[in-house]
């Protein structure tokens, strides 16, 4: 049995938890706790770095495997939290939050989606110097 990728993936993880509870730690910390800023703030910045990296990793600066593991499926797996989301949202569905859940789907959706998308063009725009990156 390979070792590398097993360890590359909790080696990952173990950084990503540890980052993400960070995060979340100080958001409420600087924003309180009404609203779920810290799950908003990992998925996002989770999502620009994967969109980034995706670019990154696939095209001059290729990577190895147990590398893409530790990044990918380890950091970014662990540090990003759709569960978290989840059952915030049920949460807020539950005690009649509506604007508040509205506003979590809302902005956690459109706002990891639109960040990956930018996380890929910053990352054109990095390997391309200042060319057009779309």
């Amino acid at each position: 049995m390979v070792v590398a990728p097993y360890l590359a993936v909790a080696i990952g993880g173990s950084l990503g938890a540890v980052s993400r509870y960070l995060v979340t730690i100080m958001a409420q910390n600087t924003w309180g706790i009404k609203f779920p800023y810290g799950t908003l703030l990992v998925n996002t910045i989770g999502s620009f770095l994967a969109g980034f990296f995706l670019i990154v990793l696939t095209g001059r600066l290729s990577a190895e495997e147990p590398f893409r593991l530790f990044l990918f499926t380890g950091f970014l797996g662990a540090f990003t939290t759709f569960s978290s989301f989840a059952a915030e949202s049920l949460f807020m569905f539950e005690q009649g939050y509506w604007f508040k859940l509205i506003t979590n789907i809302l902005v956690n959706n459109v706002g990891s989606l639109s960040m990956v998308f930018i996380g890929t063009l910053v990352a054109k725009y990095v390997l391309l110097g200042h060319q057009d990156p779309i």
